[in-house]
């Protein structure tokens, strides 16, 4: 016969005898905290997986709605690979895109710039504003030779409206629309820049497109698969080209994006393990409290299975409760991500799958039945006589299966959460690992606390908030522990958050480059620099500038070499040549006066080469201009790439630049006072690409602040947990305060003492937690700041002075608030309860 017929009720019996407990329960503080602490969970984790995957969708929608192939270069595209396009009856589009300085009047402004031809766009939307007063709409073809579109924050920046004319190099244009939404937008780091569209034949013999500018060509094909298949086929690459993927097109905003969804993540992952924690020590409490409602049931007949499947439906039926509650609240949290990360994300997002809405919810019932479960097992094992003796209690679960099960749990969300199993598993066990010693730790220190206190004369109210900490070291060094990490976390992402960008920023001298010119051709090198002085800028170094792609390695293609993913390998790199050791660059193996005096040398920046495994006598290969040249390596260099200064991968000897045509770059510092001096600077030379970076700044700036904002509001999740954590642990021990607060009442200790020696507690768990997290927030402090981020490390500071006030205060209000019933009870009717 089955268990739940012999228990009498049935599965319905017990599904009913569940919901009426569970409604007398509803104003428990455990089941509050429960359901509190689900929510949580399931908001940030679904907000994140639907904001994650939403992203994802766009970024790789956007980098190939624009055609059904793309083919890219940094050169321009054969003519033949056209003819042959047109001859498979396959549309095409030609577009090119750059970075340079847009005019108007007075002002100006660091723009991409995109040109595109008759074909243009292909696939994708191509949303356009042609009037202030009107909708924008689809557009069948690009810009009219003569006018420009524009994105509405180069209109901001510049301070003009639809109708202006803007100078892009020689050509003046009229402003003639508003791009509101671009499917194929993609590029490098200067996409971050405000867009301007123009015909392909404003551009087209431009000195902008000289050797040395960083232009990007591409060519758009659409039409059937087999010939799309046929063309692939057909063509051979050369180094510097290349089939775009998936991705290709957002390469710099993708990274961003990337690193801002990092973050979130574990944000997201360090509220949901505060959740579980909560819900752990919350449902530990619960079950403790229903011993005798467990005896109860035994004593009129329900078997042991009936009894814990009548406490499971109860924590199922919360755990679906707030699934319910978690998605609605997610649903928010998402837009309100989406709304602080408007201006570095693409518009129009796609709808996040199925399996973003099943991975965000599946951890609320992942959480409840890792760390909530384990604790309801020891009530169906709860023995009838309990009724006679409140004395009798189970016997607890073991500790190996409720911490086995946490664990599991735990490595599971973080997996759902992070996409990495091996990462979720590392984690796990170092931090495991870490938090056992600790706990040893600070079971040690309280011990050691003990016997120093044991004979020094501690006032009443002292010694009762004293013996309260030191009966259960191991719960409360967990407690403290809880806390410490909590405080030690938010502390560190604080820090961090503020001290990246304005450390280096600081770390520039006040007359810094903030100006960079590239392709300067040779014969404009003497006018340049005397240009430059006329109008007060002092002028730095000239250097030479090639783009170069790294084709061979020792006589070996890298197109078969391991590295072949590297992203040096794909990409040209700028090299160049000097007499001089650049400043901020220093040679740690090998010899510069080799590179300089002798001939077919290159000198290597070190990391480049520790990834792509070379050393001191190896031989590379480059192509540049369709010449291919072979250089030993003969010096290795560390580069300072935070200095406003030219940098360069490769420095290769003279004989080899000589063999290839190139064009020059500098950097100089633009005063305050001689900002004005820039504008005719641009006019008067139209071929040389000016990078201001101060726009440059002013943009990184932006998406920091963003991202921080992005950051904070997951922050305030984090902190709702370490709430929830904070009163679970304030709950496990209410009723024992309550016998406390009771047998000291009855001894003739007044309200105000048993008050004053909560305080102390308080004071004292605050005080020792904000101690621990500031010695751990140092130490990790230093070791990302020296180890990760290579800047000067810096004392936590006036965090000493604060945090623990701080710690103290916030633990004393609410502490304070949910045992002020300690005092205001009956000694009598605590007694007998």
């Amino acid at each position: 016969m089955s268990s739940n017929k012999r228990s009498g009720i049935g599965y319905i019996g017990e599904l009913r005898l569940s919901l009426r407990l569970l409604g007398r329960e509803a104003r428990s503080g455990e089941l509050t905290l429960i359901l509190l602490s689900l929510i949580l969970a399931v908001t940030v984790s679904t907000a994140i997986a639907l904001f994650s995957q939403r992203l994802d969708l766009a970024m790789k929608a956007n980098a190939m709605l624009g055609a059904d192939l793309r083919i890219s270069s940094s050169s321009a595209l054969p003519e033949a690979w056209r003819t042959t396009a047109a001859e498979l009856s396959l549309s095409q589009a030609r577009t090119m895109s750059f970075p340079s300085v847009v005019l108007t009047g007075n002002e100006m402004t660091l723009a991409a710039i995109k040109a595109v031809d008759d074909g243009y766009p292909l696939r994708g939307e191509l949303l356009v504003q042609q009037d202030s007063q009107a909708q924008a709409e689809q557009q069948t073809s690009g810009p009219q030779p003569g006018e420009a579109w524009v994105e509405q924050r180069l209109l901001s920046l510049l301070n003009i409206e639809l109708g202006a004319d803007i100078e892009v190099g020689a050509s003046r244009l009229k402003v003639t629309g508003v791009i509101e939404k671009e499917s194929d937008r993609g590029g490098n780091f200067y996409t971050l820049s405000p867009r301007v569209m123009v015909h392909w034949s404003e551009v087209a013999g431009s000195p902008l497109l000289g050797p040395g500018s960083r232009v990007k060509y591409r060519l758009l094909l659409a039409g059937e698969a087999a010939a799309l298949d046929t063309l692939r086929e057909s063509l051979t690459l050369e180094a510097n080209q290349s089939f775009e993927s998936l991705g290709d097109g957002n390469q710099a905003m993708s990274r961003s994006l990337e690193r801002a969804q990092r973050y979130l993540g574990l944000a997201a992952i360090l509220a949901v393990v505060l959740a579980s924690v909560a819900v752990a020590i919350s449902a530990r409490r619960y079950s403790e409290r229903h011993f005798n409602v467990s005896a109860l049931m035994r004593t009129f007949g329900l078997m042991r299975a009936s009894v814990l499947r009548i406490f499971f439906w109860q924590l199922l039926i919360i755990g679906v409760l707030a699934t319910a509650i978690g998605a609605m609240a997610a649903l928010g949290l998402q837009q309100g991500l989406i709304s602080v990360l408007a201006s570095v994300i693409p518009e129009g997002l796609p709808a996040a799958g199925a399996s973003a809405w099943i991975l965000g919810l599946s951890t609320g019932i992942i959480s409840l039945l890792g760390f909530g479960f384990p604790h309801l097992l020891p009530l169906s094992a709860i023995s009838p006589l309990r009724v006679l003796r409140r004395d009798l209690v189970p016997v607890p679960v073991s500790g190996w299966l409720l911490y086995g099960l946490a664990l599991v749990s735990l490595t599971f969300l973080l997996w759902l959460l992070s996409g990495d199993a091996a990462l979720s598993v590392g984690i796990m066990i170092g931090g495991s690992l870490t938090l056992v010693l600790l706990l040893l730790l600070l079971k040690g220190l309280l011990v050691l606390a003990g016997r120093a206190l044991r004979n020094r004369e501690l006032s009443l109210s002292t010694r009762f908030a004293w013996q309260h900490l030191s009966r259960n070291r191991t719960a409360t060094a967990g407690q403290l522990l809880a806390f410490a990490l909590t405080l030690m976390v938010m502390l560190v992402i604080g820090v961090l958050r503020t001290d990246l960008l304005g450390d280096w920023q600081n770390s520039l001298p006040d007359d810094a480059p903030n100006v960079f010119a590239l392709n300067i051709q040779p014969y404009e090198q003497d006018e340049f620099v005397q240009g430059l002085s006329d109008k007060g800028i002092a002028p730095q170094t000239l250097y030479p500038m090639v783009p170069m792609r790294l084709v061979e390695i020792n006589g070996e293609a890298v197109s078969e070499l391991p590295v072949a993913e590297d992203r040096a390998i794909n990409r040209d790199l700028v090299s160049s040549v000097a007499d001089v050791l650049p400043d901020n660059n220093e040679v740690v193996a090998g010899s510069w006066e080799e590179t300089r005096n002798n001939g077919e040398q290159v000198s290597i920046e070190e990391e480049l080469a520790e990834r792509l495994g070379v050393d001191l006598g190896d031989e590379l290969t480059f192509r540049a201009s369709g010449v291919n040249v072979t250089a030993t390596i003969s010096s290795l260099r560390s580069v300072d790439w935070a200095s406003m200064t030219p940098n360069f991968y490769m420095m290769l000897s003279a004989d080899l630049i000589a063999q290839i045509p190139s064009s020059y770059m500098t950097s100089f510092h633009l005063s305050d006072e001689n900002s004005a001096q820039l504008t005719p600077l641009v006019r008067q030379y139209p071929g040389i690409t000016f990078i201001d970076t101060r726009y440059l700044l002013s943009q990184v700036q932006a998406l920091l602040q963003r991202l921080t904002l992005a950051i904070e509001l997951i922050l305030v999740f984090v902190l709702a947990g370490a709430m929830l954590v904070m009163l679970s642990v304030l709950m496990t021990s209410t009723r024992e305060r309550f016998m406390q607060g009771a047998i000291l009442r009855t001894l003739g200790a007044t309200r105000l003492k048993i008050r004053q020696s909560q305080w102390i507690e308080f004071v004292l768990v605050g005080g020792l937690s904000s101690l621990l997290a500031l010695i751990g927030g140092e130490l990790l402090c230093a070791g990302l700041y020296l180890g990760l981020f290579d800047i000067p490390y810096r004392s936590l500071g006036w965090a000493w002075l604060w945090l623990p006030p701080a710690t103290m205060i916030g633990l004393m209000i609410p502490g304070s608030w949910m045992l002020r019933r300690v005092v205001s009870v009956p000694p009598l009717q605590v007694l007998r309860e």
